[in-house]
């Protein structure tokens, strides 16, 4: 598929056999810091993966359920056990964060979202350079920028992977914000649905 920058509310499918168990998906959360003056500030940001397995997914018309599994700095996940989703660590000054994803035969969905140290103060997560970058390294790239300059939230729901779409994986970017100052995560549904600021609260300083 080569390089495809996601526009608003766009969506790419990376064409692969999900059987093949060498396949690997990463990932990363990148961000520059923005501005001198915003890296000064604070340029904490946290890469989460909110995730349902394949076992868990709902079919249309059934009930969905909520789930509270996620990868990120505090369970960091494993790439040789389920969930087969594992994060390369914190870094706590702008740089990246890279969500390791296999076994993508037996995955769901997977909400990447980045979270914002409170002690960073306010700014945009599009202030602070942030984007999701995800490969499958073997020649697909799907870049999802952030577009929206929402000052005072701790959390965004960035990209949708959906594991469900046949003979490939489909990226979409969705882009939510919390409410203003709101500490609670984003909850993911065995549907593929999420809601914001309903999940469990998080509280991180530098």
């Amino acid at each position: 598929m080569g390089k495809v920058l996601l526009t608003k509310a766009g969506q790419a499918t990376i064409d692969m056999r999900k059987d093949d168990p060498s396949l690997v998906v990463t990932a990363t959360l990148e961000w520059n810091g923005g501005s001198a003056t915003r890296r000064r500030a604070g340029a904490d940001l946290d890469l989460y993966a909110l995730y349902v397995p394949r076992s868990l997914v709902t079919s249309p018309g059934q009930r969905p359920v909520k789930t509270d599994q996620a990868v990120y700095y505090r369970q960091l996940g494993s790439s040789v056990a389920p969930p087969y989703i594992a994060l390369d660590g914190d870094s706590k000054v702008p740089g990246r964060e890279t969500i390791t994803i296999r076994r993508p035969d037996l995955q769901g969905y997977v909400l990447l979202c980045a979270y914002s140290a409170v002690e960073n103060g306010t700014g945009s997560f599009k202030s602070y350079g942030a984007q999701v970058v995800v490969t499958d390294g073997r020649g697909s790239t799907v870049a999802v920028p952030l577009f929206n300059n929402r000052n005072l939230s701790y959390w965004v729901a960035i990209a949708l992977i959906d594991f469900n779409v046949p003979g490939g994986v489909e990226i979409r970017h969705v882009e939510k914000y919390s409410g203003n100052h709101v500490e609670a995560r984003p909850t993911l549904y065995s549907s593929g649905t999420f809601r914001m600021s309903t999940g469990k609260i998080e509280f991180k300083t530098r």
